[in-house]
C-alpha cells in the first residue's frame, strides 16, 4: 500500500506538466534618435547685442588711434609740430632772436610774415581763435620815412595817435586801455566775436573808433584775413557791397584803417572803388601799410578824403623793453614832424608797458584822437 501510494506519489511527479520558465518582460526601449531631426537652440539676444557693441567700441577706438596718429606725424607741412599758425618759427627783422615753437611771437610790424595772436587768458570776453596779422619788412623796425603832405600844425607840444588794432576778441584789455588814457583810438575788426558789445562799452564812454577793414593780402589764401574780407576778385558790385556789410557791423565809426590788404592797397582800381564809399560817408582812411607800394595816398588825392598813415608799430615782439623801444621811436619821429601815427594791438605786454610809460609822457607829448591827425592832402 505504501509502495503504491508512493509509486503512485511518483508517477504524480514524474508526469506532472513542467513550470514554464518566467518570461523576462521586455526592457524598455529608448526611443531612437532621428538622423537630422536634432532641435535647434535659440540664440541668445542679449550675448549676441553685447558682442556687437564690442565690436563697434574696439572699431571706434581703433579709429580714433590712427586719426591722432596722422595728425600728429602725418599733417601737411608739420612734421610732428602744430601748425605754422599756431606756433610759428620766424626769423625777425635784425636777424638775432629767433621765435621758436612754443615762445611768444611777434605782431606785426616787421618781419614779413603771418603771425598770430591769443588773447590773453582769464578774461570775461576773449576768445581763443588766433588773429593773423600782415607785416611789411621794408620799413626798419616799422617805421615810415616818407611822411605824406598834409597840412603842417605847429604846436608846443607834438602830438602823437595811438591806435589799437584788432579790436573784438578781448574786452578786459580793450577797457583796461581806455582806462589808462581816453585818446587811444580803437580800431574793430568786422564780424568779430565780440566786436559790437566791446564798441557799444567804448562809444557809450566817448572812445573814438575806427573800421579795421580786411582786405586780400600777398599770400591769399594761405593768410586769410577772415570774415568780410575785400577781395581782388570781387567785382565792383561785390567789393562795395562787403563793403557796406562791414561799415554796419561796427557803428559810431569816425574812420578805416586796412586790416593786411598788401594786395588790395596796390590796386588802385580798387581803392579808388573803396574810396567812393567812405567819401560819400565822411570818413577818413588810415593806411596801415602793409605794403611799400600802396596806393592809398595816391587814391586819397584823388578824392581829396582825408587821409593819414602809419608811422611806427608799437608791439611787433610782445615784450615791454621792446615796445618801449618803439614808443621812444615813434615820439622823436613827433618831434621831428610835430605828430606821428602808432599802431599796437591788445596784448597783455602792450597794457602793461603803457602803463608804465604814458604817465611819463605828460608835459612832453599830448595824446590824440586820430581824428586829428588826418586831413587833405596837399
Amino acid at each position: 500500500m505504501v509502495d503504491r501510494k508512493k509509486g503512485g506519489a511518483r508517477g504524480k511527479t514524474a508526469g506532472s506538466p513542467k513550470k514554464a520558465p518566467k518570461k523576462k518582460s521586455p526592457a524598455k526601449k529608448s526611443p531612437a534618435k532621428k538622423t537630422g531631426t536634432r532641435k535647434k537652440q535659440k540664440p541668445d539676444l542679449g550675448k549676441e547685442f553685447k558682442k556687437v557693441l564690442l565690436g563697434v567700441a574696439i572699431l571706434l577706438a581703433i579709429c580714433l588711434t590712427v586719426a591722432m596718429l596722422i595728425d600728429i606725424f602725418f599733417k601737411p607741412g608739420n612734421l610732428g609740430i602744430r601748425d605754422e599758425i599756431s606756433k610759428p618759427r620766424v626769423v625777425q627783422r635784425d636777424k638775432k632772436s629767433i621765435v621758436k615753437p612754443g615762445d611768444t611771437p611777434p605782431i606785426s610790424g616787421e618781419t614779413g610774415n603771418i603771425q598770430n595772436k591769443t588773447p590773453s587768458k582769464g578774461l570775461r570776453e576773449k576768445s581763443e581763435r588766433p588773429i593773423l596779422y600782415e607785416i611789411f619788412e621794408d620799413m626798419e623796425h616799422g617805421q615810415v620815412e616818407k611822411k605824406p603832405g598834409l597840412p603842417v600844425v605847429k604846436e608846443d607840444i607834438p602830438m602823437i595817435a595811438i591806435i589799437i588794432d584788432d579790436i573784438g576778441y578781448d574786452r578786459k584789455v580793450a577797457m583796461g586801455l581806455y582806462l589808462l588814457d581816453s585818446n587811444l583810438t580803437f580800431s574793430v575788426l568786422p564780424f568779430s566775436p565780440f566786436g559790437g558789445s566791446i564798441a557799444r562799452a567804448l562809444s557809450s564812454k566817448g572812445a573814438q573808433l575806427m573800421l579795421h577793414l580786411p582786405m586780400e593780402p600777398v599770400k591769399y589764401p594761405e593768410a586769410n584775413p577772415g570774415p568780410g574780407a575785400l577781395l581782388s576778385s570781387m567785382t565792383p558790385d561785390m567789393l562795395l557791397d562787403q563793403l557796406r556789410k562791414d561799415l554796419k557791423q561796427v557803428p559810431g565809426i569816425v574812420g578805416v584803417n586796412n586790416h593786411m590788404g598788401s594786395k588790395l592797397t596796390a590796386d588802385s582800381d580798387k581803392m579808388n572803388q573803396i574810396f567812393t564809399i567812405l567819401k560819400k560817408r565822411d570818413l577818413f582812411f588810415i593806411d596801415s601799410r602793409t605794403s611799400s607800394v600802396s596806393q592809398g595816398e595816391a587814391s586819397a588825392r584823388l578824392f581829396k578824403l582825408r587821409f593819414a598813415q602809419r608811422d611806427v608799430f608799437l608791439d611787433n615782439a610782445q615784450n615791454i623793453p621792446y615796445i618801449t623801444g618803439q614808443l621812444g621811436r615813434l615820439i622823436k619821429y613827433a618831434q621831428k614832424h610835430g605828430s606821428a601815427i602808432g599802431i599796437g594791438h591788445p596784448y597783455k605786454a602792450t597794457l602793461d608797458t603803457l602803463k608804465i610809460e604814458l604817465p611819463k609822457l605828460k608835459g612832453k607829448i599830448r595824446i590824440v584822437p586820430a581824428s586829428q591827425l588826418v586831413g587833405v592832402l596837399e
